[in-house]
């Protein structure tokens, strides 16, 4: 059918909602959505576009009358996870013959038609550049069609979205940017999201904005493969976008994520120290410390580009925290290259790392690569790695004590009948805290706490004050 007018759509005395000739009771839709934030992002826009079709959203598989599966192709493990999810799925169709089964995201993309044909279980597949679409391919699979796949390109030069949000909390993820042009020979991710794309900043600022007075939004993460490239092909920059968005009343905090080190501009680093509401945390994947393995990936830039971007990053704001991401394995990676790594942790000082296995993805330059290495070396490697790391962190972390931070408080758990809330700061780290009273309500509440212990992994606190929801 064409793209569904949401005017148009009439509700029925009985609660359903008539779309062209269809009916559509009220009916629940269950979704699992897998690997980074972008596709959080893309799960709540799909959500919304689903609303209007009568669907409410359940964390119940055997109640949902559709499954969809929101999917990642950069991990392995998230590969996996997704494929023993979706091959248990035949048991929800065996139970339910009338349950619609469809599966979107980076996955999708790329390996539709395998899908499509492996599982029989599924009813229809699509690409990333397609959500805002998934009204009109539902009503396709309930007026009949079967098994098919909507992996389009947006072919436009222009990017425009507005940001949806389904949830009730004070945080919001903005995506400013899609795509990416790098091509780091290990990355599935331009043949996923395709060639980079921004949006301006005059539609961010106005998105924000709106988020900000109609849903009361306060923290706000601006998302894209390489956020770092935002607005170039448009004459603009991330450092000017977060320059406009750091004078929004009411917006209390920015992050940004993902950044590549080679486009991190003395411009951005210098907003580090000057934007009020910019996030004391930035991620800085750097993936490895041997300039050799630096050139098989494709990264473009030398361990000294980026531990120079470092310094200057800590000289524009002595507070600011650096994470990161490594790979560890990567193929044919000697011994030598990899205790160059172990050297660079130490000189970076990270405050945390996301540390992975390399694993091959279809399609990319590595996986081309003749490789020596086994599985038992990665995992040696890997864990070297991680316990190399968390030495170093309890030292970082250390510093904390005895300091004062202003947190977003974000839920509270029960261990040993003892309630404890959790928050995270500025520089993005968790901090575990008691009330006074464990009847008071903090959820979404801003609160001083004061550091009263610090390990690698974990940080305690104390109330100093509560400051509310503004």
């Amino acid at each position: 059918m064409d793209q569904i007018n949401y005017e148009e759509i009439k509700t029925l005395e009985n609660g359903s909602k008539l779309i062209g000739e269809l009916e559509f009771p009220k009916r629940k839709v269950w979704v699992k959505t897998y690997g980074c934030q972008m596709n959080y992002h893309d799960t709540e826009r799909i959500l919304t576009h689903l609303t209007p079709l009568n669907f409410t959203l359940t964390d119940t598989k055997e109640e949902a009358d559709l499954l969809l599966f929101n999917t990642c192709a950069i991990r392995d493990l998230a590969n996996q996870k997704f494929y023993s999810h979706l091959g248990e799925s035949k048991h929800n169709k065996i139970t339910n013959k009338e349950i619609k089964i469809a599966a979107g995201g980076c996955i999708a993309q790329t390996e539709s038609k395998e899908l499509l044909n492996k599982y029989p279980q599924l009813d229809f597949a699509f690409g990333t550049d397609v959500i805002d679409n998934i009204g009109e391919m539902v009503y396709r699979t309930y007026a009949g069609d079967k098994k098919f796949a909507v992996t389009s390109w947006d072919r436009s030069e222009n990017y425009s979205i507005e940001t949806q949000i389904t949830h009730g909390s004070p945080q919001a993820f903005v995506n400013i940017i899609k795509g990416c042009d790098k091509f780091c020979s290990y990355c599935i991710v331009p043949f996923t999201r395709g060639r980079e794309k921004s949006r301006s900043i005059t539609e961010i600022v106005n998105d924000v904005a709106r988020l900000v007075e109609h849903k009361g939004v306060q923290e706000v993460t601006l998302l894209g493969q390489n956020v770092n490239s935002f607005g170039k092909k448009n004459g603009e920059s991330l450092a000017e976008l977060i320059t406009e968005l750091d004078k929004i009343d009411d917006l209390k905090m920015i992050r940004y994520t993902t950044s590549h080190p080679y486009d991190i501009s003395d411009e951005l680093m210098a907003v580090h120290g000057t934007a009020k509401k910019l996030s004391n945390h930035l991620h800085l994947p750097v993936q490895s410390g041997s300039n050799t393995v630096l050139q098989r990936m494709l990264r473009q830039y030398s361990v000294e580009h980026y531990l120079d971007r470092l310094t200057k990053l800590r000289e524009a704001n002595p507070d600011i925290v650096i994470s990161t991401d490594i790979i560890a394995g990567f193929p044919n990676e000697t011994e030598e290259e990899h205790r160059a790594t172990l050297d660079l942790l130490d000189k970076a000082q990270y405050d945390f790392i996301y540390s992975y296995n390399y694993s091959s993805r279809k399609g990319t330059k590595s996986a081309r690569m003749k490789d020596i290495l086994t599985n038992d070396i990665r995992g040696r490697r890997l864990r070297e790695i991680q316990a190399y790391q968390l030495n170093i962190q309890a030292d970082v972390r250390a510093s904390m004590v005895g300091k004062t931070y202003r947190v977003l408080v974000e839920s509270f758990g029960t261990k040993k009948g003892e309630k404890k809330w959790k928050g995270r700061t500025s520089c993005f780290r968790i901090v575990h805290f008691k009330a006074e009273n464990d009847d008071v309500d903090l959820t979404w509440q801003w609160v001083n706490l004061k550091i009263t212990s610090a390990t690698a992994l974990s940080c305690q606190g104390e109330i100093v004050q509560i400051l509310g929801k503004r």
